[in-house]
């Protein structure tokens, strides 16, 4: 008998969002509440119908920019263990640190010196004379896993900027993430793609098992390319990043396809 497919799936934006970025009705449930324990991210139901196929079809991996406790916080049952914290830490099937991955991560972090800890100075002397940014260090299993800076006040957008001045040095070891007024500068070694690969290195190293995966942004292609077969919600930033990839393609040759 074949085992069950394998199905990474983002969450956020994925298979729910926040009250800010839809109305619920007496359709939606709740899927995530905040730190108070206060109802914050519902799923519509188209949402709650495919999430059930998944976990009735599939064993499903979340691989979320969530951290461990933010991941507790979500009202699904996960039993094939996690990815978190975008990347930073990998969970087993009982939602526990995998030690294995732990260890390279700590291996990672060592060889890069002091570079992590002065990551938001980094970013406060960027902005300095762009705008006004509250940043902090995001810690998980005793250790740093990368930076996190947010905008003052949340408009007008200006976080793009801050990139181009940041230090060379820093920007050799580490990626950009960027999602409106929030920006996670995180060291390369720290990454979905990199999880799931370890992962599937780990659980199904024969690649025997059939594997899936669901993501709405950017962030999740990496991981997404894992996967024999990806899909992407409707209208989320990858599909529009493709479709537009898509009319300029047409544009510059004249056709669509390859020669």
């Amino acid at each position: 008998m074949n085992p069950k497919p394998l199905i990474f799936v983002d969450l956020d934006d994925t298979l729910f969002q926040t009250h800010r970025k839809q109305a619920p009705t007496a359709q939606h449930k709740i899927a995530t509440v905040d730190k108070l324990g206060q109802p914050l991210s519902y799923m519509h139901p188209k949402q709650q119908v495919l999430a059930n196929w998944l976990f009735q079809s599939a064993d499903v991996v979340p691989v979320t920019a969530r951290s461990v406790n933010g991941l507790k916080r979500v009202d699904l049952s996960f039993q094939h263990g996690a990815v978190c914290t975008h990347g930073g830490t990998v969970l087993d099937a009982g939602l526990q640190a995998d030690q294995d991955w732990l260890a390279l991560q700590q291996r990672n972090a060592a060889a890069l010196g002091g570079l992590l800890q002065d990551l938001p100075q980094a970013l406060q002397n960027a902005a300095q004379h762009i705008g006004a940014i509250r940043t902090q260090l995001v810690e998980e299993n005793g250790r740093i896993v990368y930076a996190y800076a947010k905008q003052a006040a949340p408009e007008p957008l200006f976080l793009s900027q801050l990139v181009q001045h940041l230090p060379a040095e820093i920007m050799q070891h580490c990626y950009v993430h960027l999602n409106g007024n929030n920006l996670a500068l995180i060291p390369h070694y720290v990454s979905k793609q990199k999880a799931v690969e370890f992962y599937l290195n780990k659980h199904d190293p024969r690649r025997e098992r059939a594997v899936l995966g669901w993501g709405d942004s950017l962030s999740d292609a990496g991981f997404l390319t894992c996967c024999d077969w990806f899909g992407m919600p409707k209208n989320s930033q990858l599909d529009k990043f493709l479709a537009q990839s898509l009319i300029q393609d047409h544009h510059q040759k004249g056709f669509l396809g390859h020669v």
